[in-house]
Formats: C-alpha cells, sequence, structure tokens
C-alpha cells in the first residue's frame, strides 16, 4: 500500500507543477504578475484526472504563485 500512496503523490506534484506552468502562462504582463485566469476544457480535465484532485491541485498552484486561487465548474469547463 505505501508505494501506491507514493505514487499517487508523485502524480499529484507533477499536477501541481503542471498547472502552476499553465497558470505562469496565463498572467498578463500588463498586470505585473496579478489577475491571472485558467480556464480549462472539458478535453484538458480528463486528461489531467479526477475533477477532485484537479481542483485541489489548482488551488495548491494558485497559492503557489501567490494568487488567491477559486475555482469554478461551469458547463464542464473549470476556471
Amino acid at each position: 500500500m505505501p508505494k501506491r500512496d507514493e505514487l499517487a503523490r508523485r502524480r499529484y506534484e507533477h499536477l501541481v507543477i503542471h498547472l502552476e506552468s499553465l497558470m505562469r502562462t496565463a498572467l498578463k504582463p500588463q498586470y505585473n504578475g496579478h489577475y491571472g485566469q485558467l480556464f480549462l476544457s472539458s478535453n484538458g480535465l480528463e486528461e489531467m484526472g479526477e475533477l477532485k484532485d484537479v481542483r485541489r491541485a489548482a488551488r495548491e498552484a494558485g497559492r503557489r504563485l501567490g494568487w488567491k486561487p477559486t475555482n469554478h465548474l461551469t458547463g464542464g469547463r473549470l476556471s
């Protein structure tokens, strides 16, 4: 069982890093690193894993960037 937990932790960490990278690219330069938004389509969400894990990882990635993260699921799109 511990190996599975380690694998899940690594997957989660990789997802956080991936989302953090996506969030960095979504930042608008004119706002000096503030007011960023990231939209993920339903296709992108399916590739990343379960919705609860993606939402948790997105909140963690946002906190790492100094954002005050919130996320909303609207019509199959996470924002």
